[in-house]
């Protein structure tokens, strides 16, 4: 089993490694097999695991390989922990992540750094696989890091884009204000319990803290505020839009599989703090609440396909978030689930109309690409559906719990909120549908008569996805059973309302109202958008400049700090800094000067100053004598 589990994390990093070293010799064909294969092989490694897991053969992995920290209050080891949740989280990055690397192939045929390019997704997933299987703290926050990075690396991998780098240094710069809090909250938990031993602190905790104490408060909002800006959450979700400046495959890596679930997952993985912490609890489902609604009303607005997509996500992390602020962490994992799936599917279906169109991301330039992109069309379409909450679609039964159990919960406001953003999401969705696949043609003559559709290396990775987007949904509900991810999942206590909607299906009114809802939101959005483009986006601009969130953040935080900058550079450097040392150095050569006067090297000065001092000497104790 330690081998099976070793395979599975450094076989990703074994492929960055091979890729970056032979980049210059490689051929770009077998870059991109290496690069897959990796991620195929862990896969395989972490399936094998599932098995055993299944039959029961092992309840848990646990292996360190060497003694990292050994300080006292730290004691940090390199120490890998596989339960059933990290499995399932392994299962998710590596399976989704499979799927993304062979469709890269296809996507970046023409780019000139194609080994470059599969080396850092190597590493993106190779980061996220430490973060979730680290045993410790310290070892999770080294993922954590890395997968910032590794987005770093990709989000600006165009970095002849103007766009480009800006949008990585935002995404870069950002991630480091959630990441101290982050970092913050290990350091306090290190000085509360002396370790950092995930396993541990969840044993712990119960027994030395209660409910409310102010201390797991502290640690569990400062995780919190790790999870908000990893995971793009209010106030810092402005990055995930902006980093739609990468590749496409990138995005689909991103939103689906890797680095903004960290947010969620930290949350899930340290539940023994937080249900200790009802204030924190409350704080999460608002935020939650809040982001998922905010989003819904800006993708609303956007003219960017992509950028639809990444609001979309923030949208849905909200309401994953939404649902942990109730202690409902099952429903967050089954809703992680399915969105990996519906999100890597639209996304790809996307690039699929990219990459067909030179590089264009307006839906202004679209319409008609129905004609087309036949198979793209429909696998787009299903993605739609499946996010709208459209039964029996994945998201129909994880977002229809996730609503479910905010009602039973009495959170009625949230649920409300949950409601209207379920709502817009079908709404929105279905707009980009139009605008993207429907209606007369917009783009260029001669741009849409060479349209044809994406080769089959991009098109079978887009149907799977599309299987499990349409599947997904019995994972984790069943109509008269126990469906098999909360058997899987059975280190998560579920509430009483998620044990009654998972394992029983029946026709409750707030089920009927999400349906209706969403089927409402796709209706009217055909009815505005099916024919024509859109006309209504000049009108509420305030929804595609995001309710100018950016603009304000510009004049908050970013132009004072580039006054504060210009100041220091410009002012205090050259006059104060440098003008002072300046001085001293100038007053050091001055006095040296002086200095070698008396040091002409000629006897009969040296006499004279000897004779004048002993004169100076007499007459001084002379007179005070």
């Amino acid at each position: 089993m330690n081998s099976a589990l070793c395979i599975g994390l450094f076989t990703p990093l074994l492929g960055f490694l091979l890729l970056m070293v032979s980049s210059s010799v490689i051929s770009r064909k077998s870059s991109g097999m290496i690069a897959s294969s990796a991620i195929l092989i862990s896969l395989i490694s972490f399936s094998t695991l599932l098995i055993r897991f299944i039959s029961h053969e092992i309840a848990s992995v646990d292996l360190t390989l060497f003694n990292w920290i050994p300080v006292n209050g730290i004691n940090a080891a390199f120490n890998l922990h596989l339960d059933h949740i990290a499995l399932w989280m392994t299962l998710i990055i590596t399976g989704v992540g499979f799927f993304i690397h062979v469709y890269s192939i296809g996507y970046m045929d023409h780019d000139e750094d194609f080994v470059r390019f599969f080396a850092f997704m190597n590493f993106f997933v190779f980061s996220m696989l430490l973060l979730v299987l680290a045993g410790n703290l310290l070892l999770m926050f080294v993922g954590w890091e890395g997968v910032g990075l590794a987005s770093y690396l990709l989000i600006g991998f165009w970095y002849d884009k103007p766009e480009a780098a800006p949008a990585a240094t935002k995404a870069f710069v950002m991630n480091r204000i959630g990441d101290l809090g982050f970092l913050l909250g290990i350091l306090l938990t290190l000085y509360t319990f002396g370790t950092g031993d995930i396993a541990e602190l969840s044993n712990r905790v119960g027994n030395e803290f209660s409910s409310g104490s102010p201390v797991i408060m502290w640690i569990t909002l400062l995780f919190f505020i790790g999870a908000v800006g990893k995971s793009a959450q209010l106030p810092l979700y402005t990055w995930l839009p902006d980093a739609m400046a990468g590749p496409t495959p990138v995005s689909a890596l991103i939103h689906a599989a890797t680095m903004v679930t960290a947010g969620v997952y930290l949350v899930v993985r340290m539940r023994y703090f937080y249900v200790l912490a009802p204030m924190t609890m409350n704080v999460v489902g608002i935020v939650g609440g809040l982001t998922s609604l905010f989003a819904a009303f800006c993708a609303m607005g956007q003219t960017d396909l992509k950028r639809v997509l990444a609001y979309s996500t923030v949208s849905q992390l909200g309401l994953m978030f939404l649902a942990c602020g109730v202690g409902a962490f099952y429903s967050a994992m089954f809703h992680l689930t399915t969105h990996a799936f519906m999100k890597a599917l639209l996304f790809l279906a996307a690039g699929n109309v990219v990459h067909m169109m030179s590089g264009r991301t307006e839906m202004a330039g679209m319409g008609g690409l129905a004609e087309k992109l036949k198979w793209t069309n429909w696998l787009f379409l299903i993605g739609v559906l499946a996010m709208s909450g459209v039964p029996p679609l994945a998201a129909f039964f994880s977002k229809d719990l996730i609503l479910e159990v905010e009602e039973h919960s009495g959170q009625m406001t949230l649920f409300w909120v949950a409601s209207l953003a379920s709502v817009l999401t079908a709404f929105y969705l279905t707009r980009a549908y139009c605008l993207t696949f429907m209606g007369a043609p917009r783009a260029e003559k001669k741009l849409f008569d060479s349209i044809q559709e994406a080769p089959g290396v991009m098109i079978i990775p887009v149907s799977v996805l599309a299987l499990l987007s349409i599947i997904g949904g019995f994972l984790g509900a069943c109509f008269d059973c126990i469906p098999f991810l909360e058997r899987f999942l059975n280190d998560i206590k579920l509430l009483a309302s998620e044990l009654k909607y998972t394992t029983h299906f029946m026709f409750t009114p707030d089920m009927i109202l999400a349906v209706l809802g969403g089927l409402a939101g796709i209706g009217l959005a055909l009815l505005i958008y099916m024919k024509s483009g859109d006309r209504f986006v000049n009108k509420w601009p305030f929804l595609k400049k995001s309710f100018y969130v950016d603009e304000v953040y510009d004049k908050l935080f970013v132009a004072p700090l580039k006054a504060l900058s210009r100041l220091i550079g410009y002012v205090l450097e050259p006059y104060i800094v440098d003008g002072s040392l300046l001085g001293v150095m100038r007053l050091t050569q001055g006095t040296s000067r002086v200095l070698q006067v008396f040091q002409s090297g000629q006897i009969r000065s040296y006499v004279a100053w000897m004779v004048l001092g002993a004169v100076f000497l007499t007459f001084y104790f002379v007179f005070r004598g």
